[in-house]
């Protein structure tokens, strides 16, 4: 099922790219192109930024693609705000639900506060990451783009991930996993070992460009329903449920 929530692939190409390319690969080539000419633009804005906000995570997705992308920096709830994305078939237990439309805000807005308390972010590394993902805000590049935010946010709070350890596979079994089950500490579990001091940013380029699977979150087996089906108003409320389970952070940032 190709991933055509505008309705216009055949017309338009993936997502009214720029180019209206079809082919799979030649998308991915060219999104990356994008992405990578402007990592350096997008990590000097988020180094500007006073505090990071909702509009930041925006703005550093319209950096990142809006070469490729005319709708760059929009997310989900302002472009197609009646569909429900899913990673895997909405029908299948083990598919992962991305965050409604209408809640995606709120969901990051939710991340950004856990990174605020600085020793529960270097304790709980993946709990943030996690609840970044889950919000999902973006129809493509958002694992890359919340990277970014998210390397900024470990920056502020004096510690790195050492991605160049990780493994593709492993991390986004990991990432699906904390989605679904969010509170039992399956990314906190995957990420630290891989925590390491502080790293300069002038490094971050060379080491974002060369993490793999970054977009594994955005063109693998993506799907997309109606907010109106029954069976998806079922499969939010249980993952509502369970992200109330999961306790607010503390109100300290030391």
């Amino acid at each position: 099922m190709i991933f055509d929530p505008f309705g216009d692939f055949e017309t338009a190409g993936y997502l009214q790219n720029s180019l209206q390319l079809k082919d799979p690969t030649e998308v991915k080539e060219s999104e990356h192109l994008s992405f990578e000419l402007s990592i350096e633009d997008a990590l000097a804005y988020l180094a500007k930024k006073r505090s990071i906000d909702y509009k930041a995570v925006l703005q550093v997705h319209q950096i990142l693609f809006s070469d490729f992308y005319h709708w760059a920096g929009k997310d989900r709830n302002e472009l197609v705000p009646h569909l429900a994305v899913f990673k895997g078939s909405y029908e299948d237990p083990h598919s992962t639900a991305f965050e409604r439309p209408d809640l995606i805000k709120m969901s990051v807005d939710y991340a950004l506060k856990l990174a605020v308390n600085k020793k529960r972010f270097r304790d709980h590394p993946g709990e943030v990451m996690g609840q970044l993902a889950f919000a999902h805000p973006f129809l493509d590049g958002n694992g890359r783009a919340i990277l970014l935010v998210f390397m900024e946010l470990c920056y502020r709070a004096r510690f790195a991930i050492d991605w160049s350890r990780t493994s593709k596979d492993d991390y986004l079994r990991a990432l699906s996993s904390e989605i679904r089950m969010p509170g039992e500490a399956h990314l906190d579990n995957y990420l630290k070992p891989f925590r390491v001091d502080i790293s300069s940013r002038d490094e971050w380029p060379d080491t974002i460009s060369g993490i793999r699977g970054l977009d594994g979150l955005d063109k693998e087996d993506i799907t997309y329903e109606s907010l109106d089906n029954p069976e998806v108003q079922r499969i939010y409320k249980t993952y509502r449920a369970q992200s109330l389970d999961v306790p607010a952070p503390p109100a300290s940032d030391k």
